[in-house]
């Protein structure tokens, strides 16, 4: 499913995770976005796994476990390169996430992405 998605907002978002061996805190980011659906104006809540260059940076430099000051930094780098408000985008929703009445969409970035 596709969907013609307007940006209300879009932000990385940083959670603290712990390794379940070592106990060691590992930060994991997330992109979500706040979208407004151009065909049925349907406002939804979107989380971006893939189609930003930063973000897939950002997942290669998590695997290989680098230093949390080197992942903050791409963190911050993928913040600045994400769609600025109103900017119309086409994004390819993947699965639905349903928790306590909320639905978040799970997408990537649409091969073809339109910016106005």
């Amino acid at each position: 499913m596709f969907l013609n998605a307007i940006v209300l907002s879009a932000t990385v978002q940083e959670m603290s995770l712990y390794d379940q061996v070592t106990g060691a805190k590992k930060p994991s980011y997330s992109v979500i976005m706040n979208v407004l659906d151009a065909d049925t104006d349907e406002k939804y809540t979107v989380q971006i796994t893939s189609g930003f260059a930063s973000l897939e940076q950002l997942k290669l430099l998590r695997k290989h476990n680098e230093p949390e000051q080197v992942l903050q930094q791409a963190a911050q780098q993928l913040q600045t390169e994400l769609p600025p408000k109103m900017t119309t985008m086409a994004l390819e929703v993947l699965k639905v996430k349903a928790k306590s009445g909320f639905l978040t969409l799970i997408c990537r970035l649409a091969q073809s992405t339109a910016m106005v």
